[in-house]
């Protein structure tokens, strides 16, 4: 069909060859105008199809705009002036790492893995600028700088020669990467740049039989980049949710080949039939040992929310909610953290769990708040930031444990040769005898380089953006936040106090979401403008948020959570006793000895004495009363000691809060003459009846946290 050109002349009274000139010049323009229409709509179309990933509930804010305060802040000064601020200047699997040096060339590290500098470098990037503090950046800088100048020229980053490569390390080290870049922007573009040249050799080795990722040396296991494949997969959303490019397709199909390659899959463990509610063979040889170790099971938690941002597979919501509840219901602490001895067994209160686990699995938590917006999760993420990693490390953060039990009321060497008859992993009780002990690197090194992330990522996700319009305070904490919609301080002392006040600066007024804990007791909880009556909380049924829209200017607000006394079944008749978002256990007193530190395989041996920091010591601490004790719930009372307080807040004896309860000895014997075994069901009192002391979980570094009930 002919289109008229409606600018051109009209051919009324034209003579004929004119006229057919002007049919000619309207036919040129109406193919021209067909053809920008046409392309116009191939455009739409493609950019219509355009991959996109889903959206945050809370999208996370830039390493930097949320700084710590009060006792968090103190908490992670005395990080950087214990072990984690000085693993650089003398640990070797740090500061003489093979990422440190060219490839093939030497270095040392634990475990062909070579994951001990990236796992450090994780934690210290944000740990540094979150402090401000000009030694730690310099290490940053330092490690950083060099490991970017000798990655290779086909783009691999990292210490392995090509037929040594596997990509799991480079997760940790990448996670480092983009935090350093987020933190300060002189990195952003050495950073980029790095990370794309590597995507480009990644989507070649995917593609050629699933190099370093299905496909590894002997010796490597593959399966440790498999089931933490999503991990790698965070960096790569990253990069297309911060800098897009004309690599992202690239990018879209590298994360689809690491997920496809991968036979891992934890959206599949994590159905009925398939998942182990009681794992029968606790060892290596069981071929689900990759979704029972327990490190992995902490990271995988996030692994679905992960995978559906951007495969859009709605069915991964309910996935993720499987996994956590299935985990903790079947393997859980009450900690918050996973029971595994590197393997998962059961929820008996002599199993351990790594201080690995408890730090990734306060990452996957917050993740998953941040990703999927349902309270559940952040609830879980305080749980474990504010009791199972605090419990793990002395006050000066100098010593740390492999592994806490729930009943641990001594932390001492073993020397027993115990065999555990369901296998070689309960390191509780066998293997070196270390495992519980408070040093350098007891039994194992990775949680000497891995638990510096702990705080630093809690504190990265306790604010979150919301629809670009607002702010929501995500997990509750004293800390400061600043961006272009507002600055916000929050002054408080929870969780060792429930009162939040915030002073809020904003030049066009802001929607202020708070979280409010699912514990808490509405008819106390309320919210405070200024001198203003106080007015009830109206959270979210899913989301725990309540929004508050504040006006421009200056505002002060005051949050009260209501809190009380609340205790939780566990196995075989025993209760966890808990206060608002802390832990209580037993105190059964502290005492301890200490020796020069041990090399984690020389655990028996004279120590090791040319350390250059004296602070370096390992600790056998015992308890100094009874631990065999049970206890009547009903006579549980709470004492508040105010809000006042000491720094570091979780050394022994140093929370002023505390809980009394009425309660008496028991029978209980030892399990394998190491460590309180099974509550037994007689609970006759073997003493007189008492008044007893439970303290903040995080502070008790012995302890007993799952107790018996007795009636009296």
């Amino acid at each position: 069909m002919l289109v008229r050109n409606p600018l051109s002349p009209t051919t009324v009274g034209v003579p004929p060859g004119r006229r057919k000139r002007g049919y000619f010049i309207d036919a040129m323009v109406a193919f021209f105008a067909a053809a920008a229409l046409t392309a116009l709509y191939v455009s739409l179309v493609a950019w219509a199809q355009q991959p996109t990933l889903l959206p945050w509930a809370f999208a996370p804010l830039p390493v930097g705009a949320i700084l710590p305060s009060g006792w968090i802040l103190g908490e992670m000064q005395t990080m950087a002036l214990g072990l984690a601020g000085h693993q650089y200047d003398f640990y070797k699997f740090v500061n003489e790492s093979r990422w440190l040096q060219a490839p093939g060339t030497g270095g040392t590290d634990y475990s062909p893995l070579n994951e001990a500098l990236p796992y450090w470098f994780n934690g210290l990037a944000p740990l540094a600028y979150l402090l401000d503090d000009a030694r730690l950046k310099d290490q940053v800088h330092s490690a950083a700088g060099i490991v970017l100048d000798l990655q290779t020229k086909d783009g691999w980053i990292g210490p392995e020669i090509p037929s040594e490569r596997n990509f799991w390390a480079r997760a940790p080290f990448f996670f480092g990467l983009t935090q350093l870049a987020e933190a300060n922007s002189t990195w952003e573009k050495p950073v980029i740049d790095a990370l794309r040249k590597f995507m480009d050799l990644t989507n070649v080795m995917l593609r050629n039989d699933s190099q370093g990722h299905a496909v590894c040396a002997p010796g490597f296991k593959c399966f440790w980049g498999q089931t933490r494949v999503h991990d790698m997969i965070i960096s790569i959303q990253w990069l297309l949710d911060n800098h897009p490019s004309d690599q992202d397709p690239l990018l879209w199909d590298n994360m689809n080949l690491f997920y496809d390659q991968s036979q891992y899959k934890w959206d599949e463990w994590y159905r009925p039939g398939v998942f182990q509610e009681v794992v029968k063979d606790p060892t290596t040889k069981n071929p689900a040992y990759p979704f029972l170790h327990g490190v992995n099971v902490g990271q995988g938690l996030k692994a679905s929310a992960v995978i559906r941002r951007f495969n859009h597979n709605d069915s991964l919501v309910t996935s993720s909610m499987t996994a956590v509840e299935l985990t903790f219901q079947h393997h859980g602490a009450p900690s918050g953290t996973i029971l595994g001895d590197e393997i998962e067994r059961d929820l008996a209160p002599h199993m351990g769990s790594e201080l690995c686990t408890a730090v990734e699995t306060g990452y996957s938590l917050a993740y998953l708040y941040h990703t999927l917006g349902t309270n559940y999760y952040a609830d879980r993420a305080e749980l474990v930031i504010y009791n199972a990693m605090p419990v793990m490390m002395t006050g000066d953060m100098w010593s740390h444990q492999y592994l806490d039990q729930p009943n641990g009321p001594w932390a001492v060497m073993n020397n027993k040769d115990h065999v555990h008859p369901d296998g070689p992993f309960l390191f509780t009780t066998a293997h070196r005898g270390a495992a519980t002990t408070f040093g350098l690197e007891p039994q194992y090194p990775c949680c000497t380089v891995n638990h510096p992330q702990g705080y630093p990522k809690f504190v990265t996700h306790s604010w979150g953006l919301v629809d670009d319009t607002g702010l929501a305070h995500v997990l509750l904490s004293p800390s400061k936040v600043k961006t272009s919609l507002a600055t916000i301080e929050c002054d408080t002392a929870y969780p060792f106090d429930h009162t939040l006040r915030y002073t809020i600066t904003s030049s066009r007024g802001l929607d202020l979401y708070l979280r409010v804990p699912s514990w808490h007791v509405s008819e106390t909880s309320s919210l405070t403008f200024g001198d203003s009556t106080p007015a009830f909380l109206q959270p979210d049924p899913v989301t725990g948020m309540h929004h508050v829209r504040v006006p421009s200017g200056s505002t002060t607000l005051t949050y009260t959570l209501g809190a009380r006394i609340r205790t939780e079944p566990r196995a075989n008749n025993t209760v966890a006793v808990y206060y608002g978002s802390l832990l209580y256990a037993l105190d059964v007193g502290q005492a301890n000895t200490s020796s020069n530190p041990h090399a984690y395989n020389d655990a028996h041996g004279a120590g090791i004495a040319d350390i250059p920091f004296p602070q370096a010591r390992d600790y056998y601490i015992y308890n100094t009363t009874a631990w065999n004790i049970a206890i009547d719930p009903s006579t549980l009372e709470y004492h508040d000691g105010g809000s006042e307080l000491p720094s570091p807040i979780f050394e022994y004896g140093a929370p002023p809060s505390y809980m009394t309860a009425r309660g008496c000895e028991i029978e209980w014997a030892l399990y394998l003459e190491a460590t309180p075994g099974a509550v037994p069901e007689n609970r006759t009192c073997v003493r007189e009846s008492g008044r007893y002391r439970l303290i903040p979980y995080g502070s008790a570094k012995v302890h007993m946290s799952e107790l018996p009930v007795v009636r009296l």
